[in-house]
């Protein structure tokens, strides 16, 4: 069984990278998907980053529009 951790996110550019992180330090067996609502400040761009970067373990989602809560 598998664990998948699910982060939305809105102009999370700042916070994404070290939030990632800790996640994969303290839970190293789980997967990480990132869903960003089209952030302006470029947390899309981020997520794409760290799923290269962490490839099998984090995912990104992108959605067109702010349609989150």
């Amino acid at each position: 069984m598998r664990t998948l951790v699910i982060l939305p996110t809105y102009n999370e550019r700042e916070n994404l990278g070290l939030l990632c992180e800790q996640i994969l330090k303290r839970a190293p067996d789980v997967h990480i998907l990132v869903i960003d609502d089209n952030s302006p400040d470029g947390t899309g761009k981020i997520a794409d980053e760290l799923s290269s970067a962490h490839s099998g373990r984090i995912f990104s989602l992108h959605r067109s529009g702010k349609l989150g809560l």
